[in-house]
């Protein structure tokens, strides 16, 4: 089955280049494929809008035509950012958070203080640049509150049943949605979107198949 609508890829990061081209390949056998570079670089602060218009200079010329984002962690909500401030380009959302065990549990006090507050008040403090955007990429609910509910685009959050880590946080994501809607996938752990990537792409063509 193919999409009329292009599919806009927003990996996490640290998603490798590998990952990436298997889910590029996975996606574009049923839809024409465009990764925009949202990518953090140099020193300068970490500011949503400047991906954002990134993936919008990418997106095709007439202004007519919509895409679906698929965003993961820090794709996730750069989605949400241009969907919040076009949602005109915006056909539907396929969004996954990409909060990490491991991560939580090596946290120092600090670390557990800062992850508790919204990214940008972190990056008022004096953030890096890096360490901002490593919040984002987990999608925390601190965050996603000032984005989701300006995300008016029918919208499906993914996460793995055994996914532990995932599982709230997506949850939340989806409440946060005005057309949110949360998919489990039964038995899937962490990281089965990388081992899986057709299977994302069958949730994908499912959810945009029943929009129309």
């Amino acid at each position: 089955m193919s999409m009329d609508h292009s599919v806009v890829l927003l990996p996490a990061l640290g998603e490798t280049d590998a990952q990436t081209a298997e889910l590029q390949a996975a996606v574009g056998e049923v839809a024409h494929v465009l990764i925009p570079d949202i990518g953090i670089r140099g020193s300068t602060p970490v500011i949503l809008e400047e991906p954002a218009l990134a993936v919008l200079d990418a997106l095709p010329d007439a202004h007519s035509h919509q895409v679906v984002l698929l965003g993961r962690g820090w794709g996730s909500m750069v989605a949400l950012q241009l969907a919040g401030t076009h949602g005109d380009r915006v056909a539907a959302l396929i969004l996954s958070t990409n909060a990490r065990v491991e991560a939580m549990a090596i946290r120092s006090l600090f670390n557990g203080v800062v992850s508790l507050l919204p990214a940008t008040v972190v990056q008022q403090l004096g953030g890096r640049p890096a360490d901002v955007a490593a919040l984002l990429d987990q999608v925390r609910p601190v965050d996603v509150r000032s984005l989701a509910p300006r995300a008016a685009a029918p919208a499906l959050v993914i996460v793995g049943e055994r996914d532990v880590a995932n599982r709230g946080p997506s949850a939340a994501l989806a409440r946060s949605l005005p057309l949110g809607n949360l998919r489990a996938v039964p038995q899937a752990g962490p990281g089965w979107q990388a081992r899986h990537p057709r299977l994302v792409v069958e949730l994908l063509v499912d959810f945009v198949s029943n929009l129309s």
